[in-house]
């Protein structure tokens, strides 16, 4: 009878984290769990800007979870999606200037874009044409759009940013692998940080 007790024992402990969450821990100490595991940087933004941060998790959860929460291949597929977008807004920038629909931007077509461009905007499109034209040559071929866009998408979506989206699974509070908004909500709740 020992045997089957301690064994029963190890088995509980060895269950992931998430599986008996909610219903194991209680009060100050799920508190603290959650505090352990929430990043600083998602604890901050949370208690600075509470409404903008349950915007943001809705968006998240009901833009790529759906109804039935987000999941960690969701978070994944929205990091996907916003690095497609960023590629897609650089690619669009210097291709507005292809005349000639060669999926090439010589300095001549950009020159044309030039003209109708704002001041600031001027400026901008030449450093653009300037930073994609890899082999300086004044013509921005597709293979250096395509590589100018990426260096940029990963830029303007950092580690720090894609840490935030993952950081969502930390408020999975009934080890289900799906976050839903209430669970967010009740999160923040606890974490002193009430939407």
């Amino acid at each position: 009878m020992r045997w089957i007790l301690l064994l029963m024992s190890l088995a509980v402990c060895a269950l992931p984290w998430r599986a008996t969450f909610a219903q194991e821990l209680s009060g100050r100490d799920l508190v603290d769990v959650l505090v352990a595991r929430t990043p600083g940087a998602t604890l901050d933004r949370m208690r600075a800007r509470p409404d903008a941060f349950v915007q943001e998790a809705a968006g998240l959860i009901l833009g790529y979870g759906g109804t039935r929460g987000l999941t960690a291949a969701d978070i994944e597929t929205a990091i996907a999606a916003e690095q497609a977008r960023l590629r897609a807004r650089e690619i669009r920038r210097l291709l507005e200037a292809d005349l000639n629909d060669d999926l090439t931007v010589t300095r001549a077509e950009l020159d044309v874009l030039l003209r109708a461009a704002s001041a600031t905007m001027r400026g901008r499109l030449l450093v653009w044409h300037r930073s994609a034209d890899t082999d300086g040559d004044g013509t921005v071929r597709w293979a250096e759009l395509r590589g100018h866009a990426a260096k940029k998408a990963e830029a303007g979506m950092s580690e720090t940013a894609m840490a935030a989206m993952r950081a969502m699974m930390t408020f999975d509070l009934n080890g289900d692998d799906h976050v839903v908004l209430d669970e967010v909500l009740e999160a923040m709740e606890l974490l002193g940080a009430p939407a």
